[in-house]
Formats: C-alpha cells, sequence, structure tokens
C-alpha cells in the first residue's frame, strides 16, 4: 500500500506544470490549491501562477468579445 503521507515525487507538480495541464481552469486553480496547503510551493510561484492563469481567462473572454462583435 502506499505511504499517503510522502506521495512519489511523479505525482508531484509544480506551479508551471499545472499552467500547462490540458484541464479546465478551476482545476487547475484546484490544483495549485492543494499545493499551497501541503507547502509546496513558494510565494511568488503562487503569484505568478495565478497571474498566468487569470490572463488566460481574460484573453479567452477578449477573444470571444471580439469574435461576438465581427
Amino acid at each position: 500500500m502506499a505511504d499517503l503521507k510522502s506521495p512519489p515525487f511523479s505525482d508531484i507538480k509544480r506551479p508551471e506544470e499545472v499552467v500547462r495541464m490540458t484541464t479546465n481552469d478551476s482545476l487547475k486553480f484546484a490544483v495549485l490549491i492543494g499545493l499551497i496547503e501541503v507547502g509546496q510551493v513558494t510565494n511568488r510561484e503562487v503569484v505568478n501562477t495565478v497571474l498566468h492563469l487569470y490572463s488566460q481567462r481574460i484573453l479567452a473572454g477578449l477573444n470571444y468579445v471580439q469574435k461576438a462583435a465581427q
């Protein structure tokens, strides 16, 4: 049985891996929250990742508005 206190290193994600995941943004934010809760990320990594994820959502919204206007 796997030791729940020390997961395999292949299961641990870094913020840059979270951003590249091919899942929806809600899941990416949930993974990031999990990393924060277990103390796997620095404050700088959290800020950079949140800004990157948020900017992707803004760009997607702007693209939608632009296409709707055409």
